[in-house]
């Protein structure tokens, strides 16, 4: 589970609600899970051992959407890196019938915003960067078949970062997100070389610390339709390759804030493709992945690009 903390502020109340779009530092414009992250392997828990990830995930957005998709008359951009550091778990001993899985997430982010309404002359921007939200999974479990591999867990994201109340330089939420993921490797060959890959994570809110802004639930889906082959003589260097996109929707309105701006729930979607290389010491994997979103409303288009590395030992 990766975290994209992107909340930096609040939004005068004296802002008209055409504007209160256009800044990121309006109360939600997206939900606390990367889409994207989990393209692949969505419902696979590894094997027993250790393992270290690392992930790049970045968004650039310059057009800002409406309530209809369509594009907003206001000039602005958002921007945000996040550098995912995770230590992943998996005993030996099974319960239930599944492997266990525990991780722990550090994620610095580098985050930046700017938008201007020219017609009612207003504009905001703001930058920050630093050590943000922790990303805790303290169970997962994870099952085996012949067909398919299927997940479920619960994952806690910590504003551990530094966030005061109405600054334009805050690295976290300032309130926790819990979040149930599911997801399901379908495999479509006896190989198992052709897969499909679908990954879904629904997050509740608390309230925001120093306010009295209680963000909406958000829904998130990661998916993938790939193709193993071997790049070497006995299966070495696998590459994996194939389609992939994500969605990202709020489900419930959020409180404590305009009432004007409750209504507008976000949504996007996007498509790509990813790419995973496995090397064939140390269960060393890298991937990467690029997707565009096509459809937006009530928030920053863009593009995402996700660079990921793992090693187990």
């Amino acid at each position: 589970m990766r975290s994209t903390p992107g909340a930096f502020c609040l939004i005068p109340p004296t802002l008209p609600v055409l504007f209160l779009l256009a800044i990121p530092a309006s109360p939600q414009i997206r939900g606390s899970y990367s889409p994207g992250s989990v393209l692949t392997a969505g419902g696979t828990v590894s094997d027993p051992g250790f393992s270290y990830d690392n992930q790049f995930w970045y968004i650039s957005a310059h057009k800002l959407k409406g309530p209809q998709g369509n594009v907003l008359p206001i000039q602005g951009s958002a921007s945000f890196l996040y550098d995912n550091n995770s230590v992943i778990y998996v005993p030996k001993f099974k319960f239930l019938h599944a492997n266990l899985e525990f991780s722990l997430d550090l994620v610095v982010s580098n985050g930046a915003f700017d938008a201007s309404d020219p017609l009612a002359g207003l504009s905001e921007s703001g930058t920050a960067v630093g050590l943000t939200n922790t990303n805790v999974m303290p169970l997962d479990l994870g099952w085996h078949f012949k067909w398919a591999d299927l997940q479920t867990g619960y994952v806690a994201a910590i504003p551990t970062g530094r966030f005061v109340p109405g600054a334009s330089d805050n690295v976290s939420t300032g309130f926790w997100t819990n979040s149930w993921q599911t997801g399901a490797t379908v495999y479509l060959t006896k190989s198992k070389n052709t897969q499909i890959s679908v990954l879904d994570s629904y997050a509740w809110n608390t309230t925001q610390r120093g306010t009295t802004l209680h963000p909406g639930q958000n829904d998130s889906v990661d998916y993938s339709l790939t193709q193993t082959i071997s790049l070497a003589k006995g299966d070495r260097w696998p590459l994996q390759f194939g389609p992939a996109g994500y969605g990202q929707w709020q489900t419930t309105q959020a409180s404590g804030q305009l009432p004007a701006r409750a209504p507008l729930l976000y949504g996007v979607d996007a498509a790509g493709f990813t790419v995973n290389l496995t090397a064939p010491f140390k269960s060393f994997n890298f991937g990467a992945s690029a997707l565009w979103e096509y459809h937006a409303r009530n928030t920053y288009q863009g593009r995402t690009l996700v660079f990921d590395a793992n090693l187990s030992f």
